[in-house]
């Protein structure tokens, strides 16, 4: 009996603990504003595209960018939503159910490996959705100072490590977008050849402009 109060004890400290260090004020100053984000990656050139005001009060980001790339490979669209830091209760928007409420629904789900020089796979999240008879290529992620996760659920996890660990809990969503051509087959092999080398070179500069050390 006295040893299961022990236990409890532990669990119930350990919990309020927890609780704590999620409700903590965190100040990040680490973070550019993303209207820094460079213009142009490799041979794209971007163009911003602003979001209605409503859109952006309901994600209730601190910073976000929407953008479109464009090059002799055709057009990407990229949004990158940042959050100064996460608390308990709140969740991130995530386009598997942001874009079926815009009309787009999910016609495949996986992963997809994005390799970043110096270091090892990357795994993020790949989507086919389709609205009427346009589909479209969708890679996301969940990226902070520690990693890149496309695990909503591993995602919350390690929150809690961080906010003991480095007392950080910003967090940033990346989506990149690439239009399908009708007569492409379902497995989007050629927006998939596009999307994957562009994602390769936003996924650092996301790290060395919202998640420096």
């Amino acid at each position: 009996m006295i040893v299961r109060s022990g236990i409890l004890a532990v669990l119930f400290v350990g919990a309020w603990m927890t609780r704590a260090t999620l409700d903590r004020p965190y100040v990040v100053t680490t973070a550019e504003a993303l209207t820094r984000f460079p213009m142009t990656i490799g041979s794209w050139a971007g163009k911003d595209a602003p979001l209605d005001p409503e859109v952006v009060r309901v994600a209730a980001v601190d910073d976000h960018l929407n953008r479109y790339y464009e090059s002799s490979e055709g057009e990407i669209g990229l949004y990158v939503g940042y959050y100064n830091s996460q608390r308990q209760g709140e969740s991130l928007h995530s386009p598997l159910y942001c874009l079926p409420g815009a009309g787009w629904q999910p016609m495949q789900k996986g992963w997809q490996d994005l390799r970043v020089a110096g270091e090892g796979p990357r795994t993020v999240n790949k989507l086919v959705v389709e609205r009427g008879i346009d589909r479209l290529l969708v890679l996301y992620w969940y990226q902070t100072v520690a990693r890149v996760t496309a695990s909503e659920y591993y995602r919350k996890l390690f929150l809690i490590r961080d906010a003991f660990v480095s007392g950080r809990t910003d967090v940033a969503l990346v989506r990149i977008i690439a239009p399908i051509n009708q007569i492409e087959s379902t497995d989007a092999s050629k927006a998939l050849s596009v999307a994957v080398p562009f994602a390769e070179r936003v996924l650092p500069e996301v790290q060395r402009r919202l998640f420096k050390n």
